[in-house]
């Protein structure tokens, strides 16, 4: 269902279809797909829907991109780019490495530091970053900032999988975009640290992935309040596929940045990684120009699939999003060069009540600025959390 700035349009839904009473819509507008009726959240008696409309008026009005960076590919490098030449230092970490059951070390970015904001019941906001990045990312440390200062002043924890943002990789094997053990043993390490605070989960793009395969795998047991899932994926063959398209910003941007990144943290940590019983062709990986071939080099002789492609079908969190039985918060641009628009599920967020998705036709990946010193991005995000908290039991 559309609804908010659509429907103020001249939008209404007949039949699950979208019917326009005017000729011209305002493609800032933030759209908005949920179903018919959607859940209730806490005890107050607010369905999903409702919340939306009453408390994140972000969602419910227009992202805008800077006038200096009109297209999806300068909103998606910007961020690598004002973190590199800035060297972006926005928020202040103490990390705490946590081991898991199987030898793995995970590190977690707390930020304020205890000595700032001492244990408590205060909302904990629970980050999972993308692909080989951590909590250093400008996406990650814009909102971190943003729900950590007035009026929120929340607790931000980021997740740093294995080997990533200077955590020691313990085991033989990395992470990968289904794993999503790393992040429960992170979710219950903080209930422990932290009884009685309640957690939502935000996760950015392979992050997102993780995060939403995590509370689908939950279900009603989910231990988190809410899930905020940014640029997800959902279909990471589609995903694949998409920066596979013989383009000059795929062949000379997207894909040796990615692959960059993937490659860097097998050197950084080959000789743990050869201490497994699989035996890496690093020859062939030193060839590799796409994340295919990093994934049926690496990734999925690591962890036991058959091929990339087993790996990406068993862990494409779209197939998650029936079983979510939580608030869940999407957030996707429509231009999004890394993941594409045709692989957002629609049908699942108008069939399951506990789902919102809201997609703006500009931000390209991971972007959303509506200046160079400002991006949208942590305030639908913050204006969601604090929503849900408010209503929490």
């Amino acid at each position: 269902m559309l609804s908010n700035p659509l429907v103020a349009a001249g939008l209404f839904a007949v039949g699950g279809a979208a019917i326009s009473r005017r000729r011209t819509i305002d493609r800032s507008a933030v759209e908005l797909v949920h179903a018919p009726q959607t859940a209730a959240v806490g005890s107050g008696g607010d369905s999903l829907r409702d919340l939306v409309a009453t408390s994140c008026p972000s969602l419910c009005g227009r992202f805008v991109p800077a006038a200096a960076l009109p297209t999806a590919d300068l909103q998606t490098c910007y961020n690598g780019a004002r973190e590199r030449l800035a060297r972006l230092a926005l928020v202040e970490y103490e990390r705490e490495l946590i081991a898991t059951a199987d030898g793995g070390t995970i590190g977690l970015d707390w930020s304020p530091p205890f000595a700032r904001m001492p244990e408590g019941a205060r909302p904990v906001v629970v980050l999972l970053h993308g692909l080989s990045g951590g909590s250093q990312e400008a996406y990650v440390q814009l909102t971190a900032r943003h729900l950590t200062a007035a009026p929120y002043r929340f607790r931000a924890v980021v997740v740093n999988y294995r080997g990533c943002a200077g955590v020691p990789l313990t085991t033989h094997t990395l992470y990968n975009g289904g794993h999503t053990g790393d992040y429960g043993a992170a979710v219950a390490h903080i209930q422990r640290r932290l009884p009685g605070a309640p957690l939502i989960g935000v996760g950015y793009s392979l992050g997102a992935n993780v995060l939403t395969k995590y509370v689908g795998e939950q279900g009603a047991a989910c231990p988190l309040r809410a899930a905020v899932s940014v640029c997800n994926p959902y279909d990471l063959e589609a995903s694949s596929r998409a920066i596979e398209r013989p383009t000059l910003r795929n062949r000379y941007l997207y894909e040796p940045a990615m692959l960059f990144g993937l490659l860097r943290l097998v050197r950084r940590h080959r000789k743990m990684m050869d201490t497994g019983p699989v035996r890496l062709d690093h020859d062939a990986l030193a060839k590799a120009t796409t994340i295919r071939e990093f994934d049926e080099l690496v990734t999925a002789r690591a962890f036991g699939y058959k091929s990339s492609t087993d790996y990406y079908t068993q862990n494409s969190s779209a197939q998650f999003l029936p079983r979510i039985r939580i608030p869940f918060l999407a957030i996707s641009a429509l231009d999004d060069p890394v993941c594409p628009p045709e692989a957002i599920p629609r049908d699942a967020f108008l069939a399951n009540p506990h789902l919102v998705l809201a997609a703006t036709q500009f931000g390209g990946h991971l972007g959303f600025h509506e200046s160079l010193s400002e991006t949208w991005l942590p305030r639908p995000i913050g204006e969601f959390c604090a929503a849900v908290f408010e209503r929490s039991p």
